[in-house]
């Protein structure tokens, strides 16, 4: 078990974070020491550019019922679909690079959020659904370190609204659901239906990584 790699990744709300503790806590009390990653989106290069959209509208924050939410219209502006992915990229290669030297030869990498999630980010804010075949989607798939176990969770979208409350007014939640459909899909990954019991999940999830 000592130097696995594992990643649960998924849209909001399916259920990545709660199934990953579970994991952790099993290793855990293993006595084998873990190391927790979220790494998702960072802004550093990018930042300047988000201003920028926020000016011009590209980028929309509103508060309903007591919950912030941020939406990206990225794909109105060709220019801003274009330069965004690529500064993300440079983003996400800097906090990598300075996180992944902390990580000690005796740890379990467990990440919660990690580049499949940048990028799938960066798929529903531009409406770019090949995006995971160019260059710049390559190039976040390269990231993935060897030796790595990948599971993407799978909810509908109703479910997901009901068992999530800051998802039910996310306008973009229908196309994060289906891209990480089409992630999974075509990169071929271990794709675990999460609409049903918790117990059949978790035993699903155990299997996987036992193999």
């Amino acid at each position: 078990m000592k130097n696995s790699i594992i990643y649960i990744a998924g849209s909001d709300g399916s259920g990545k974070t709660t199934y990953l503790k579970e994991v952790e806590d099993g290793i855990i009390k293993k006595g084998i020491k873990t190391r927790h990653i979220w790494l998702r989106s960072p802004k550093i290069t990018s930042k300047p550019l988000m201003a920028y959209c926020r000016l011009v509208g590209l980028t929309k924050r509103e508060t309903i019922d007591g919950i912030k939410y941020s939406t990206h219209k990225f794909s109105n502006s060709v220019f801003v679909s274009w330069l965004f992915p690529k500064l993300q990229l440079i983003d996400f290669k800097i906090k990598w690079n300075l996180e992944k030297r902390r990580i000690k030869a005796n740890e379990v990498v467990l990440f919660d959020r990690f580049s499949l999630d940048t990028l799938a980010d960066l798929m529903v804010d531009t409406h770019k659904m090949d995006l995971h075949k160019t260059y710049i989607g390559k190039s976040f798939i390269k990231m993935l370190p060897e030796r790595i176990k990948i599971i993407i969770l799978k909810v509908d979208e109703n479910i997901i609204r009901d068992r999530k409350k800051d998802t039910v007014h996310d306008e973009n939640l229908a196309l994060k659901v289906k891209v990480y459909e089409i992630l999974g899909r075509d990169l071929n990954l271990k794709v675990i239906n999460n609409n049903r019991e918790y117990s059949l999940v978790k035993n699903d999830i155990n299997n996987f990584l036992d193999e």
